[in-house]
């Protein structure tokens, strides 16, 4: 495998993953929770807001530029990393300072463009941070890289979500892009010690070229595919429409805001290091499976606020809260396994693939639960999520370790 023989300590290693995963957290939940929020407590249907997810397509498909990425990662060693996701980084600071001055948020088409490009722009810096992390993490500490990944996810929801929620509903547009806009540059400081690392690397042999076909052939891939859709179904379902729901029991956009950030994104912080704890003594598919079992419970829970079974908004709150541990939980549990299944010479582009279908998912729950939920209700948009979950739950069961035939990882 050819890549460059600079070293990187864990520390900066993780500061740096830690950094970029918040920033593309913190564009996804702008997006997937943040402005839904918005939309929502402006009268657009729930129907119309599923489609505003369609914005989100590069995440579904960066697999198809992630060959080209990965090789050009490879070429100058860390020096790579940090061109990529440097000037990713400062894209996605360029579009959100558009976004204010034009007030986009006024403008359906404009923000949607905006939305888009901002979503193109972080699948170059999380296809190249995807392949440092497997490809410079030991195996040992490949928790850790994880643990900053779902951390940094939901920091990044503290910010895109909640904070910027909030700053709506207190403030205004362009106040509230302008603090993310602050916010991003802070985080991308880490980013800098990859331009200290300027080592080369030798070129890719023909046979070495990273490629979709490469990973199609490998069970191991294969079967991480079919777990990250059947895992992520109920969830991706869940969370696209929590904030519309929310909205429509009763809370207001500062309230959102507050619960989000404090009752979502710390708590789901919590449910990362339980997880990060709890797996030096159990191993990623127990961890998953009991996430699964969790997960349907707490649906099941929303399933009945729906039919009144639970007064008042604090039961909600209550659930909402829970909600965000257990899927932090699980995306730690998910997310270890996947590293695993795309351990091999094209690490990000394996990756990618996995990535890449887990936003396929949300893309496709968002579409179809704004569209249960508009002609149906929310009672049989929760009643999906508990099936596909215990479907998942049931099948996990079955068959969810590393297929013998996928490569296993070396320490190092």
């Amino acid at each position: 495998m050819s890549t460059s023989q600079t070293t990187l300590d864990l520390k900066p290693l993780l500061a740096v993953l830690a950094g970029v995963y918040t920033i593309q957290s913190l564009v996804g939940m702008f997006t997937l929770q943040g402005l839904p929020a918005v939309l929502r407590s402006e009268g657009i249907s729930t129907s119309q807001i599923g489609l505003f997810y369609l914005a989100m397509l590069p995440w579904a498909l960066k697999f198809l530029w992630a060959p080209y990425v990965e090789t050009k990662r490879k070429r100058n060693g860390l020096l790579s990393h940090g061109r990529l996701i440097g000037l990713a980084q400062l894209g996605v600071v360029i579009v959100l300072a558009g976004m204010a001055l034009t007030s986009a948020i006024q403008l359906p088409a404009l923000l949607f463009a905006g939305v888009f490009a901002l979503a193109l722009l972080s699948t170059v810096a999380d296809i190249s941070t995807d392949g440092l992390a497997v490809d410079r993490l030991p195996q040992e500490s490949r928790h850790l890289g994880n643990s900053m990944q779902v951390g940094g996810a939901y920091i990044g929801a503290l910010l895109g979500g909640g904070l910027f929620i909030y700053m709506m509903g207190a403030y205004q547009w362009q106040t509230a892009l302008y603090v993310l806009m602050a916010l991003i540059l802070v985080m991308s400081l880490p980013t800098s010690t990859l331009f200290r690392k300027d080592v080369s690397s030798p070129d890719l042999h023909p046979e070495e070229c990273p490629s979709l076909r490469r990973a199609w052939d490998s069970s191991s891939v294969r079967f991480g595919l079919l777990m990250v859709v059947l895992c992520q179904i109920g969830t991706r379902g869940v969370q696209s429409m929590m904030m519309p729901y929310l909205f429509d029991q009763g809370l207001q956009l500062t309230d959102l805001g507050v619960l989000a950030a404090g009752g979502g994104a710390v708590t789901g912080l919590i449910g990362v290091l339980v997880s990060a704890i709890l797996m030096k003594r159990f191993s990623a598919r127990t961890m998953l499976l009991a996430c699964l079992g969790l997960e349907a419970l707490v649906f099941a829970g929303f399933f009945l606020d729906t039919i009144d079974l639970i007064a008042g908004t604090l039961g909600l709150q209550i659930l909402y809260v829970l909600s965000s541990a257990v899927a932090a939980a699980k995306f730690v549990a998910l997310y270890t396994l996947m590293m695993e299944w795309a351990y091999g010479k094209q690490a990000g582009v394996d990756f990618t693939l996995f990535q890449s279908t887990d936003m396929a998912v949300a893309i496709l729950m968002a579409l179809v639960s704004g569209s249960v939920i508009a002609h149906l209700g929310y009672t049989v948009h929760y009643s999906v999520a508990i099936v596909a979950t215990v479907i998942a739950f049931g099948l996990g069961l079955l068959r969810i370790s590393i297929p013998r035939s996928s490569p296993q990882p070396q320490t190092t």
